[in-house]
């Protein structure tokens, strides 16, 4: 594909098909590296929650490629904080295949991880398989 500029903005509940057509052009191992399981399609109430979210407790961020109306996305990034301590929070990435080490996945997490700060959050984690060395990089 050609080179492009990177538009990153929050998810909105409308970016459902996006996503959808995100998780589908992923690999099974890259699936199983971001949900922990071989999951064959986003459930509905996964979609939903995805993209519906509760902006007091979450940061969901996704990088397209074009604006609108042609819009990619190329990944999403999150951090949901701590139901029982809202200043420690975790971390989730998914960028598609074809856009793996390109650095989108580290600029999402950099900006979510600002938005964070921003908003207090004192400690973020995230769980990576130890075999997810691009993730480890």
């Amino acid at each position: 594909m050609p080179a492009c500029e990177l538009f990153i903005r929050p998810i909105r509940p409308e970016d459902a098909p996006l996503l959808v057509q995100l998780f589908e052009s992923l690999s099974k191992q890259s699936v199983y590296f971001r949900f922990f399981s071989p999951l064959k399609q986003l459930p509905h109430r996964m979609l939903a929650r995805f993209t519906q979210i509760d902006y007091d407790r979450e940061i969901a961020l996704v990088a397209l490629w074009e604006p609108e109306p042609n819009e990619k996305m190329l990944g999403v990034a999150r951090v949901i904080t701590d139901v029982y301590n809202r200043k420690h929070a975790e971390f989730s990435v998914i960028v598609g295949d074809s856009w793996q080490g390109k650095g989108i996945g580290a600029e999402l997490l950099k900006r979510c991880l600002s938005i964070s700060k921003e908003r207090g959050i004192e400690k973020v984690t995230g769980i990576v398989l130890p075999e997810n060395t691009q993730m480890l990089l």
